[in-house]
């Protein structure tokens, strides 16, 4: 079982979350289902995590992919920027 959590805060237009922990494979799902409840648009702060799974992050891009939500990440290294550029999410990466 991974070790996944994320701090909430509001913003004056959306959300930020910061993450922490080990996003893989399920804390992917759990997030994209959370982020699905959230009002637009969501900053997803990963400068905390100790391990971002490729698995994990092309779960996410799909997911984005597929909603209607402005969804951007911050703290990402170079390798998840490209990944989500090959999903189609230029301005995600940013």
């Amino acid at each position: 079982m991974s070790r996944f959590a994320f701090e909430t805060e509001p913003l004056d237009r959306g959300v930020r979350l910061q993450l922490q922990g080990v996003l893989d494979g399920g804390a992917a799902y759990t997030l994209r289902d959370r982020i699905f409840q959230m009002e637009s648009p969501v900053i997803l702060d990963c400068s905390r995590l100790e391990q971002l799974s490729d698995f994990g992050l092309g779960i996410l891009a799909m997911a984005i992919t597929e909603m209607d939500k402005d969804v951007q990440f911050v703290g990402l290294g170079h390798h998840a920027q490209r990944i989500l550029r090959a999903f189609g999410l230029p301005r995600a990466a940013a």
